[in-house]
């Protein structure tokens, strides 16, 4: 028995060996196993007898040296997906033709082997066109579809068309493909198909794409960054910090859905969550400050913060050009991002993990944005929260996650050595610079506000507040800090931020129902300020015509001995800034320019 190898078959049936060899693999043709060179060292053989007839005969004409000789056609120069599809044509043909079976037979036994791919399904007329096609000159590039081959590469969209489809498609809005090619096809009635569109769309550049259809963030966001190590940096060295809306639903107090914002410093060696607060009003200053008090007083003052350009962090709060900053009056520096600048993305990838780890396991959960929203919270705000968690459920699960699990685990991220943050954390941690006195840090990180004191005090946030020390200071410009968590009193200081006193909320009395204690309270406060005029109650010894009388007389006197008396008159303050110019004499070589309002503001403090 004659046995010939695939390429030899291959060669006689005018297809590729791979469509072949696929044939062999699925045992539609006879065949061996032998060793040799092939896939595992196998290689396959078909008899010869197996064969159509005429086969055969090619086979044994050529072995003669009297083939009949065929002029094949190239087929590189077509798609891969051309050539295997043609080979698969051509595949069935020859099944066809060793089947022996009519022609109905063959087509529904073809078809019933592949049950559940109906788009590979054949009919007797497409097998009787392909069979017509391959029989001519068993070749198997006639059997590839050259439809469209002309226009292959080259765009029949004109430049002003596609301009115009451009303008529409490239916009914030987002819209389809299939929208902006019917309002472009009311300027340009011409065009090709929308299907055509769809193939030139993505040629469009990504880069394009993103900037245009999904905004300057979402292209910063993939624009190349610097690589840094962070290897040169110590734990504390370097805070961070961002704000995020939470991708998931709770219900608050009154019963009503939101969507929390969490405010959070992480330190730049570690990863380490430093603090966090998770509420439901929009993010400000105040709350960044808070915020950052809560991580000063679990893990000490950091060098560093680095922040990006939005307007919650570059506020007053962190300016070194105000003096009561945070940033002043703790000694640290504030680093805001500049483009390219290799802003830290740390807290960016907690984010992403925040909402993949933790808040997809809430029923709750909507997705980053509409398209990706689960269907079954495509509902109303009603049924939503039956199934949303409390914001104080919420929040408890919050403080388990961030505390045990996410600084706990283990990282892959750059320079962590599959360590988690709470390890790179506490092996990076040389020295804690914390503030003993936490009334001092309330007052540092409060806010500041401006004030006059009027006859009930200061007012703040719609309330009164009031203290006796104040009356020295009515009508005078003051500066109130408060703590938006405790608003029962402030603290109040004079224009140049020596401190007068805390002031309390005072108490509305009701116009109705006034009690005896509301009527002594009030003339305690009237009385007080009796008491204190006192200080100003001189002697009259003479009157205003009196003491011009007397002073001419003195005038006189001085002019008749001869000599006049000359009073140096400066008021204390003006003494104190005399002693201090004489100091600053004194010292030389320093420059009096470069006094920073921190180094007042710290003696300040710590003289308390």
């Amino acid at each position: 028995m004659t046995w010939l190898t695939i390429k030899e078959v291959a060669g006689l049936f005018g297809i590729t060996e791979r469509g072949l060899r696929y044939k062999v693999e699925q045992n539609q043709l006879p065949h061996r196993q032998i060793k040799g060179k092939g896939r595992g060292g196998i290689q396959y053989q078909i008899p010869l007898s197996s064969l159509p007839q005429h086969l055969q005969d090619q086979y044994n004409s050529q072995q003669s040296n009297q083939a009949p000789e065929k002029n094949y056609k190239p087929t590189l120069h077509y798609t891969g997906k051309q050539r295997e599809e043609a080979d698969r044509k051509a595949m069935i043909v020859l099944e066809y033709w060793q089947s022996s079976k009519p022609l109905n037979d063959f087509v529904a036994l073809y078809n019933a082997q592949i049950p559940n791919h109906p788009e590979s399904h054949i009919n007797i007329h497409k097998l009787m066109s392909w069979q017509k096609k391959y029989k001519k000159n068993r070749d198997v590039a006639d059997l590839i579809d050259t439809r469209g081959e002309h226009r292959r590469g080259v765009s029949s969209i004109s430049d002003e068309a596609w301009e115009c489809f451009c303008s529409l498609y490239l916009t914030l809005q987002r819209p389809s493909v299939q929208s902006c090619w019917e309002y472009t096809q009311i300027k340009h009635p011409n065009i090709p198909s929308v299907s055509t569109f769809e193939r030139k769309v993505k040629t469009i550049p990504k880069y394009a794409i993103i900037e245009f259809r999904y905004g300057q963030k979402a292209l910063d966001d993939n624009m190349p960054s610097m690589m840094r190590s962070k290897l040169d940096i110590m734990s504390n060295d370097i805070w961070g910090s961002d704000h995020h809306q939470m991708d998931v639903f709770v219900r608050n107090a009154q019963g009503k859905v939101v969507r929390l914002w969490l405010t959070v410093f992480f330190d730049a060696r570690s990863n380490k969550v430093i603090s966090y607060i998770a509420r439901e009003d929009a993010p400000n200053a105040t709350v960044v400050k808070q915020c950052f008090k809560k991580g000063i007083l679990a893990y000490g003052i950091p060098n560093e913060v680095y922040f990006d350009n939005g307007k919650d962090y570059k506020s007053k709060a962190f300016s070194r050009d105000y003096p009561l900053s945070v940033a002043n009056q703790l000694g640290i520096e504030s680093i805001f991002a500049i483009p390219y600048n290799a802003k830290a993305k740390s807290v960016e990838r907690f984010f992403r993990t925040l909402e993949d780890k933790f808040n997809k396991r809430f029923p709750a959960y909507l997705g980053k944005d509409a398209k990706d929203r689960p269907e079954n919270m495509r509902i109303n705000n009603e049924k939503i929260a039956k199934i949303a968690p409390s914001m104080e459920e919420y929040l408890s699960s919050l403080d388990i996650y961030i505390e045990e699990e996410y600084n706990n685990t283990k990282s892959k991220g750059r320079d962590m050595n599959g360590k988690t943050p709470n390890e790179v954390y506490y092996e990076n941690l040389s020295v804690v610079c914390r503030v003993k006195d936490e009334n001092v840090l309330n007052i540092i990180c409060g806010t500041f506000e401006g004030r006059t004191v009027g006859k009930n005090g200061v007012r703040i946030l719609n309330n009164y507040y009031y203290d006796e020390a104040l009356i020295a200071h009515y009508g005078k410009k003051v500066i109130v800090s408060y703590v938006p968590e405790n608003i029962d009193k402030v603290v109040v200081f004079d224009a140049n931020m020596r401190i007068i006193n805390e002031a309390h909320a005072r108490i509305v009395t009701p116009y109705r129902n006034t009690t005896q204690e509301d009527y002594n309270r009030a003339k305690k406060a009237k009385k007080a300020i009796k008491k204190f005029n006192q200080q100003f109650a001189f002697e009259r010894e003479t009157n205003i015509h009196g003491l011009i009388a007397s002073n001419q007389l003195k005038e006189k006197q001085y002019a008749e001995d001869g000599e006049i008396a000359t009073i140096e008159h400066i008021t204390p303050r003006i003494q104190q800034n005399s002693r201090k110019l004489k100091e600053i004499a004194e010292v030389g070589e320093r420059d009096c320019e470069q006094e920073a309002a921190t180094d007042a503001l710290l003696k300040f403090y710590q003289a308390l």
